[in-house]
């Protein structure tokens, strides 16, 4: 009895642990292919935008699968390289000026527009502001990290040629074979369940690229209203400076407040050389005053139908949800907080009303 006892206990620690090495492999394992697995991703975003500009095209054009596929996907690489076209000089342009920035006459013109801003506050009998410093915070960061990190952006704008290609492919047999990744995962599925996971993948598909276009909508009409706030302004490289400030809203609630300070950052220090302490108080201003009223239109007018509607989803719970995947997984759980609980959602949903049936049937 106590060796059989043993026997039983020793080959649980043996499989315990051949599952312990098991695991540390495919983690390893995907580790190591993790650029491969971000081409899979990004490969599976621009499929879920192109599957409307692909189903127009068959329906109203009559075409042929792969040929809807291969114009669909020319369509959106068209589309970013018609912006990489227009955005690399304007960063380049950026990058020299922030890389010529002179760190320390930089941080005493930040410190005379404070000195403007708590003065203006005195007035109001605002006293908020009294123990700010920027030389406390220049003395814990090191600004010199700025220009080099901007440096790298545009030399890494140089190594991207194969991952573009191969997003480029990925995406193209994704597209042209809708159910490519459906059909992957359905042979991990029981054949009683493949016709309600098939409803529930078509479901998320068609929610998710919903969301992803939404997501798209949004980020432009932002883009276009800084854009146009900037130049009213006569900020320099104010189109780049928009598109930055623009792609921080991917990440919800955090990034318009990071949005806001690469606005404002970019802004006074391209153009520092020719600003005053008193010009660079009013540029901050009308940039806050402007960036406040965007931001605004974007949270009553533009979230509300992108998340509500593509995600069929109360904005209360959508909240909810952001909130709980920032504090779990920080600001990578933000991003992604949206598209995994639509999926959950999904599943959880359809497979209640599968439960619930059959317990009201015994």
């Amino acid at each position: 009895m106590e060796n059989n006892q043993s026997n039983i206990i020793a080959k649980g620690i043996v499989k315990a642990v051949f599952s312990l090495i098991a695991v540390f492999l495919l983690l390893w394992f995907l580790y190591t292919i993790r650029t491969i697995l971000v081409y899979l991703v990004i490969a599976l975003v621009v499929s879920l935008i192109g599957r409307p500009i692909k189903k127009f095209l068959i329906k109203r054009f009559k075409l042929k699968d792969t040929l809807a596929s291969a114009l669909t996907l020319l369509i959106l690489l068209g589309s970013f390289i018609t912006l990489f076209a227009i955005f690399v000089p304007l960063i380049l342009t950026q990058a020299q000026n922030l890389s010529a920035l002179n760190i320390n006459d930089f941080q005493h013109k930040m410190s005379l527009v404070l000195e403007s801003v708590k003065s203006y506050l005195h007035q109001k009998n605002i006293t908020v502001l009294d123990d700010f410093s920027f030389n406390s915070i220049f003395s814990k960061i090191n600004l010199k990290v700025l220009p080099e990190l901007i440096n790298s952006i545009v030399s890494f704008l140089g190594n991207f040629i194969v991952g573009f290609f191969a997003v480029s492919f990925i995406s193209f047999f994704m597209l042209k074979d809708n159910d490519l990744t459906s059909n992957f995962l359905f042979k991990l599925i029981p054949n009683d369940d493949k016709q309600q996971f098939q409803s529930v993948f078509s479901k998320i598909k068609d929610l998710l690229s919903r969301y992803f276009i939404g997501i798209s909508i949004q980020i432009t009409i932002i883009f276009i209203l800084y854009t146009i706030l900037l130049n009213v302004l006569d900020v320099e490289n104010a189109t780049f400076i928009a598109l930055l400030a623009a792609l921080m809203n991917l990440v919800p609630y955090i990034g318009p407040i990071v949005g806001w300070t690469i606005m404002v950052s970019l802004s006074l220090t391209s153009q520092l050389n020719v600003l005053d302490s008193h010009t660079m108080v009013q540029l901050v201003r009308n940039i806050t005053i402007g960036y406040v009223l965007i931001q605004m239109w974007d949270a009553f007018v533009d979230v509300p139908l992108i998340y509500s509607k593509s995600v069929k989803a109360h904005p209360l719970e959508i909240f909810l949800v952001i909130m709980i995947a920032g504090t779990l997984f920080g600001v990578i759980g933000m991003i992604v907080a949206v598209p995994s609980y639509t999926m959950l959602r999904l599943f959880l949903t359809e497979f209640y009303q599968e439960y619930k049936a059959h317990f009201t049937i015994w």
